[in-house]
């Protein structure tokens, strides 16, 4: 199997090794289709991280468009019953760069689980997380946090919409300076600033913060969600990926859709972070009424920049022959070398650049070692 994975590309191994994990966890495959109808994502603008929706008008007259996100799509279209329904995908969405301006096709996958979401499957999705990021690189790190701290004390403060995106800025960037200033001319007291600025800079293992955020809980929003977090630093307490979790909360996604645990992980070598994911609720029973929803998508459309495999050879063994030679043993032989786990190929002349461990001259049915190439 290593030998088989070897052969691919970083994106493309990762999209086996990744979909193998999710299928021995019982997550079932989930296939879209590559179009939705533009009011749908456009109805729906302020959940999507992308800036444009790539569209067209179909033969109908429709307004369709490439879609731009995965989970809206499995949300409103999944089969849903009295279990839990859990699923992961290998797909593609159509965003544009911040940088080009340009529309680009980014591939991902990962899993969603929709049905009523216990603590149990918080920890379950939070450890197939840490498990998918160490089948990118052992050097990760898993960063959480919840939705019930920050965002429940900024619904406290009586400020407006404004100064409440301009504070979960600073929060995102650990600007306790900037945060100070912003509660300040809005009029937040001097205890609810510093404990703005204590939260925004907490950073750090489990065992290590939860007493920290237990002191700090200042509401019933903040004691369930330090409850929550201690049922996963128990749950995942006999993990060796366990010191790889750490709580930060300065990771916030959109207050309008997310709620409870949220967390975004990193690996060594890329420099932003490679898979992101949360619970959703708010989304999900905006979609379908009375269903909860977490999950998590990891990018993979640029892990081959950063992880690219650099392969001694091409193939295990070429062959050479001349196309005058119409020997009808040459395929059996080729088959043979396949069946028994070799790669091969078989050609007239050397490609340019090619690389194999052995090389053969099949000559008058039969072959005969040459240089390697």
């Amino acid at each position: 199997m290593e030998e088989f994975l070897a052969t691919m590309s970083k994106e493309d191994s990762l999209n086996y090794e990744l979909s193998m994990l999710y299928k021995q966890w019982g997550y079932k495959e989930y296939r879209m289709a590559k179009f939705e109808e533009y009011s749908f994502y456009s109805d729906n603008r302020d959940f999507l991280s992308g800036k444009g929706i790539l569209a067209f008008n179909n033969s109908d007259g429709r307004l369709m468009a490439l879609k731009p996100d995965i989970t809206l799509s499995i949300v409103k279209n999944a089969k849903l019953s009295s279990a839990l329904t859990k699923l992961y995908y290998n797909e593609s969405v159509f965003r544009m760069s911040d940088s080009t301006m340009d529309y680009k096709e980014i591939k991902q996958t990962g899993v969603e689980v929709l049905g009523k979401v216990d603590d149990y499957l918080v920890a379950e999705v939070l450890s197939l997380a840490a498990k998918s990021l160490k089948t990118i690189d052992k050097d990760f790190v898993l960063s959480v946090s919840h939705m019930s701290f920050i965002p429940s004390l900024l619904s406290e403060l009586g400020i407006g919409e404004n100064a409440r995106k301009e504070i979960i800025r600073c929060v995102n960037g650990k600007n306790t300076h900037d945060l100070r200033s912003i509660c300040e001319r809005n009029g937040v007291s001097a205890e609810k600033t510093e404990l703005l600025a204590k939260l925004a800079g907490i950073n750090g293992r489990f065992d290590e913060v939860l007493p920290l955020l237990t002191d700090l809980a200042c509401n019933d929003e903040m004691k369930k969600a330090c409850d929550e977090l201690a049922f996963i630093a128990a749950s995942m307490r006999r993990s060796p990926l366990a010191d790889r979790l750490c709580i930060d909360l300065s990771v916030l996604n959109n207050t309008e859709y997310y709620n409870g645990i949220i967390f975004q992980g990193y690996v060594e070598k890329a420099p932003s972070a490679v898979l992101s994911g949360g619970r959703y609720d708010k989304l999900a029973g905006k979609l379908r009424e009375n269903t909860q929803a977490i999950g998590f998508a990891v990018y993979l459309d640029n892990l081959n920049l950063y992880y690219n495999k650099k392969r001694d050879f091409d193939s295990d063994i070429l062959i050479l022959f001349d196309s005058a030679d119409s020997s009808e043993n040459l395929l059996a032989l080729v088959e043979s070398f396949v069946d028994k786990g070799f790669s091969v190929r078989a050609e007239h002349t050397v490609p340019e650049g090619y690389r194999a461990k052995t090389v053969y001259a099949y000559e008058n049915g039969a072959l005969k070692e040459v240089t390697s190439c």
